[in-house]
């Protein structure tokens, strides 16, 4: 369970601070400001499609095949890739937020400063997870503690203080830049050249998969969800407030496990034991959100009912898929699954295009349900797992 909290705490710093922060600036500068939240939202999915391939692959590779070179030439070739991906994003950032069917003349700047960070994070995370298959999550609590708070009080501050936003997310955004390179020259160790790029890929199949699915899922999803009016934009835009970090936390079984196959260190009853732990506290969390903070932003009552009720459903049973289906990524031929693992996420996307505001749940419910019967008939003669 201390291992869980401790990844964990990285998770919830990277999530939850970006929903404060733009709850903040929507007071502070302008109250529409705090839509970023949605604006952005598929974009994470982008990011941790990277994430995926050249932080958590490579750290999963360096193990295999006992050669940290390779987490090392990820961290470099992923930082110049994924930044001239970013250049691309900011330059086009207008076409992306007219095509969310918001208006660019509010949204951009603060629209911009949203994607830099999110690189930014990305090129922490690959420093993170280096740290957390070294088994140094304390050093990887400080690196997200230093990252995230910095950047957070930076453009509060400064927005408070300063009328112009484009000077206030120049300082911010300059200052984590700095930061990044104390990084790099910390902890980046130049070695010989080792990419792997076909074993990153082969152990995070699923991820990559799933983050290709979820960006498309939303974008398309978003689209057509907000087509039906403000009434549904707000409590799907709140009901995302108060979930989507319980989410992201959630990941950390995910982690967990797969550094447990990767060490040979796996025990079924323990880590099912912790996630349920954890799980009650991000369910209560979800609870105590919705009450407090009902009050201000008033969505429908019966629309955020729904909602929350897909969301938790999908929370209890994600350990079990979760382990399941790391079990398999890591310990079985993945060329199977990532077909039928990729059916599920093609059926998610072709939810989306349902016309209902719910597109987008329903497409959970679907993939929630495929899962769970597939790892469950896949792994159920596996005896590490009973």
């Amino acid at each position: 369970m201390k291992r869980l909290l401790q990844i964990s705490l990285d998770t919830l710093l990277i999530s939850v601070l970006p929903i404060i922060t733009w709850l903040l600036l929507g007071f502070i500068v302008n109250k529409d400001i705090s839509n970023v939240f949605s604006l952005t939202y598929p974009l994470q999915f982008f990011y941790l499609l990277f994430v995926n391939i050249f932080a958590i692959g490579a750290n999963i590779t360096a193990k295999k095949i006992k050669d940290n070179s390779v987490v090392y030439s990820n961290i470099f070739i992923g930082t110049i890739i994924v930044g001239i991906i970013t250049i691309f994003l900011v330059l086009n950032i207008d076409f992306y937020i007219n095509l969310m069917n918001m208006k660019k003349n509010i949204y951009h700047n603060f629209c911009m400063y949203s994607v830099i960070w999110m690189y930014f994070s990305f090129v922490i995370q690959l420093f993170t997870q280096k740290l957390y298959y070294e088994d140094n999550n304390n050093e990887a609590n400080k690196i997200n503690l230093l990252t995230n708070l910095s950047n957070f009080f930076l453009i509060i501050i400064l927005s408070m203080l300063l009328e112009n936003d484009i000077i206030s997310i120049v300082i911010t955004l300059s200052i984590d830049f700095i930061v990044l390179l104390y990084l790099f020259f910390k902890y980046y160790k130049k070695t010989k050249f080792h990419f792997a790029f076909k074993n990153n890929i082969k152990y995070t199949s699923f991820g990559i998969l799933g983050n290709i699915g979820m960006f498309l899922t939303y974008v398309i999803g978003f689209v057509n969800s907000f087509s039906y009016g403000s009434k549904y934009l707000n409590a799907i835009n709140f009901e995302g407030l108060t979930t989507d970090t319980q989410w992201d936390v959630l990941t950390s079984v995910d982690t967990a496990a797969k550094i447990d196959f990767a060490d040979k260190n796996f025990n079924f009853k323990s880590s099912i034991k912790d996630a349920y732990k954890l799980l009650a506290l991000l369910i209560a969390t979800i609870l105590i959100m919705n009450i407090t903070l009902y009050w201000y932003f008033k969505p429908n009552l019966l629309l955020l009912l729904i909602l929350l009720l897909i969301q938790i459903i999908d929370m209890l049973v994600h350990p079990l898929i979760s382990i399941r289906m790391s079990y398999l990524q890591i310990n079985t031929d993945t060329k199977k699954h990532n077909i039928f693992y990729g059916i599920s996420r093609i059926g998610r996307i072709m939810c989306s295009f349902i016309p209902s505001v719910f597109c987008t749940h329903i497409g959970q419910l679907f993939t929630m349900i495929y899962l769970y019967i597939y790892s469950k008939i896949e792994c159920k003669n596996v005896k590490l797992l009973k």
